[in-house]
């Protein structure tokens, strides 16, 4: 999942730069813009999701239902996607019909979303596959129809769209194993009795990019929206990493221990921690990539890293409750039963968190609207205050997995990944102040910052080797999964 975690941050990262040197700060806000208005759109699906999940984890037949349900559900979909886009179109001084062209996203993210609620629970290894898939064909037909053609926001909804579709293609393909020709009508009933419960988590998702809408909405301009959204990107390969996470929840549902959250926390840590050194250390460099003029957001960004770790904690403790919560084992389950769930208490603290976040994100655009604060500044301070809701989320879960589950963190390896991590970072800065200033075009900028990225990860690699039985016992592994034990 890792491998092609790493696959799809480097090709999304390339695609980001095609994006972002072809498209000017505005029209990257634009972009980040409407990504949030699919997000929304995406809520009447987010209801059923995790209940579909749920039950293909558990081996039952529910592809065609699921498709079934999906499909009364599109509609809905694409009427809230206008209402929002189309009304925030007048907020930002930007032509409407631009934005409409978004909903060619829309559908075949759609069918993304449906094979992705299968495949997380019935084969959580196939989302890499698919990732890998979805992130070389994306950059490929953006290179040809961005890069080539120069068709700017069109090129990059239809580089989405056609790369959407045909991930989409596989996960659907690997799910006939749970196809039959009846629609169940009880499973339907038991998703969308479940869904009241899910209102709190879609929400939760919503709010998590409603920072970014308040951003152009309050401002009035895309620009600021642009360097967030560069900020965003360039910070997400830290964070890329909770990807691993992905298949502890239905280990844990089919009966997974302590065992399994220790494994999964410690590879991700491993992983996490010395992306995050790296990261501070070329944040500016990374943003410079994506466009010089970015390069200023690198606090931001920085800060932003610093929020992606303190996300992978918190996803840790949700995950955890989530996956030991077993109160929709059976087929009749009530909404009382929902109510009082640990997934409910969870969900709903989230909200709560989710709702001050935005709220303070919301006063402070509104207090500053007149301060003049550069967009560098406007776009830090949010940053900043995302952090500490961050950190605070990743306190309230962690506290909440103690209490509700006999789960437990523990971090034998964290001292030795900390220590690797400072000792990489350190020759990495040396060698970094040795270079100098970076050229403007992208082609020349990025060797010299790979270089180093390469390097730092050998690095990293070669200390832990040296120092930690547990990492060569996972490079002996790795070795016999790849070489057949040869």
């Amino acid at each position: 999942m890792f491998a092609a975690n790493l696959v799809g941050y480097l090709t999304g990262f390339l695609f980001t730069v095609f994006i972002t040197r072809r498209l000017s700060e505005e029209e990257f806000g634009v972009w980040a813009l409407i990504g949030s208005f699919i997000t929304y759109s995406l809520l009447p699906f987010n209801l059923v999701g995790s209940w579909i999940s749920r039950d293909a984890a558990r081996g039952k037949r529910i592809l065609s239902s699921a498709a079934a349900l999906f499909l009364l559900l599109t509609p809905i979909s694409i009427i809230i996607y206008f209402s929002i886009a189309l009304g925030s179109a007048a907020a930002i001084n930007y032509d409407p019909g631009i934005i409409a062209l978004g909903i060619i996203v829309l559908i075949p993210y759609i069918l993304l979303t449906l094979g992705t609620a299968i495949q997380t629970g019935y084969a959580p290894q196939n989302l890499g596959i698919a990732r890998i898939i979805f992130e070389i064909s994306k950059v490929a037909i953006a290179f040809y129809l961005v890069v080539t053609l120069r068709l700017g926001l069109l090129g990059a909804f239809l580089s989405l769209s056609i790369a959407y579709l045909l991930q989409a293609t596989l996960l659907l393909k690997k799910s006939k194993p749970l196809f039959q020709k009846q629609i169940s009508r009880n499973l339907i009933t038991k998703w969308v009795k479940g869904a009241p419960i899910n209102v709190i988590q879609a929400l939760n998702n919503a709010l998590a990019v409603t920072d970014t809408v308040l951003i152009g909405l309050i401002t009035g301009s895309a620009i600021a929206t642009g360097y967030w959204q560069a900020a965003v990107t360039a910070s997400t390969l830290v964070a890329s990493s909770s990807l691993l996470m992905t298949g502890l929840a239905p280990r844990l549902l089919s009966g997974g221990s302590q065992r399994d959250l220790d494994k999964v926390l410690d590879f991700t840590m491993m992983l996490a921690i010395p992306m995050l050194f790296g990261f501070l250390v070329l944040s500016k460099d990374i943003l410079w990539i994506l466009r010089p003029t970015y390069s200023a957001a690198w606090i931001a960004a920085s800060l932003l890293a610093i929020r992606g770790v303190a996300g992978i904690l918190s996803r840790l403790g949700f995950l955890t409750v989530f996956g030991t919560d077993e109160f929709d084992k059976g087929e009749n389950v009530s909404l009382k039963d929902y109510f009082k769930s640990r997934i409910f208490l969870l969900n709903k603290i989230n909200l709560i968190l989710s709702v001050l976040y935005v709220s303070s994100v919301s006063v402070f655009l509104l207090v500053t609207k007149t301060w003049s604060l550069s967009v560098v500044e406007l776009v830090t301070s949010v940053a900043a205050i995302s952090l500490m809701f961050a950190i605070l989320r990743s306190v309230i879960n962690l506290k909440l997995m103690k209490k509700l589950t006999k789960l437990k963190l523990t971090y034998g390896n964290l001292s030795h990944y900390v220590a690797a991590s400072i000792i990489m970072v350190a020759l990495i800065y040396l060698l970094r102040t040795r270079i100098g200033q970076l050229p403007s075009r992208a082609l020349e900028a990025a060797p010299p910052i790979l270089f180093l990225v390469i390097l730092g990860a050998i690095i990293y690699g070669t200390i832990l080797y040296v120092t930690n039985q547990d990492f060569r016992n996972l490079i002996k592994e790795a070795k016999i999964f790849v070489f057949g034990g040869v």
